[in-house]
């Protein structure tokens, strides 16, 4: 059930023609880093903005935005496979 509500979202968002990504590092009562991202789309089949959550990552311990980077990254190529997307990293 989970991998179909995943592809769902993600059908949801590569039909919308704008999307945003929120990050967010925090790090849980165990030390272990945790990367949740949210992101935002136009919905055509509600026809609304809509705000779901896009994936939750471990991270290592001491992260560099370039690691961020690459967990997000990988989880969009095995995943999502978004050819919309472009990066910009600052």
């Amino acid at each position: 059930m989970a991998e179909d509500t995943e592809t769902q979202l993600i059908e949801k968002i590569k039909r919308s023609k704008l999307f945003a990504l929120q990050l967010d590092k925090s790090t849980d009562i165990q030390n272990n880093s945790i990367l949740l991202t949210c992101v935002r789309y136009i919905d055509h089949d509600e026809s609304d903005m809509k705000e779901d959550i896009f994936s939750v990552s471990e991270l290592p311990t001491h992260t560099t935005s370039s690691d961020i980077f690459e967990v997000l990254n990988g989880f969009i190529e095995e995943r999502s496979r978004m050819e919309k997307l472009r990066w910009s990293l600052y």
